[in-house]
């Protein structure tokens, strides 16, 4: 994988107790590399392997066609081929979700 340039690269941290960190720079030290190193070669693997499994291939293809579905909606919106009334106003249960919250439009009381 090439290595990010300048800015461009994001921190992930992980919380982890302290025999698991030691387990985890005995592990890096014998293999000569850093714990930074250790943890990318890890996660590479997984997604490797992750990419090769029937059940993962189904779940991206799935996503894929919710993506492409909202895409639709989204263009006949823009383009005038539904009408606001038409338009949902909350996300369907087919819609996929991100990591933010939406701000409740209503109070509670």
């Amino acid at each position: 994988m090439p290595e990010p340039k300048g800015s461009d690269v994001r921190t992930l941290a992980v919380r982890v107790s302290p025999d698991y960190h030691a387990q985890l720079s005995m592990v890096a030290q014998v293999d000569e590399m850093s714990l930074t190193d250790l943890m990318m070669a890890a996660l590479d693997q997984y997604m490797a392997s992750r990419r090769e499994s029937e059940d993962f291939k189904a779940k991206v293809q799935k996503a894929l066609e919710d993506a492409e579905a909202q895409m639709a909606r989204t263009r006949a919106i823009l383009l005038g081929a539904v009408s606001d009334g038409d338009a949902p106003n909350e996300p369907s249960a087919e819609s996929p979700t991100t990591g933010r919250s939406r701000r409740k439009e209503e109070t509670s009381g």
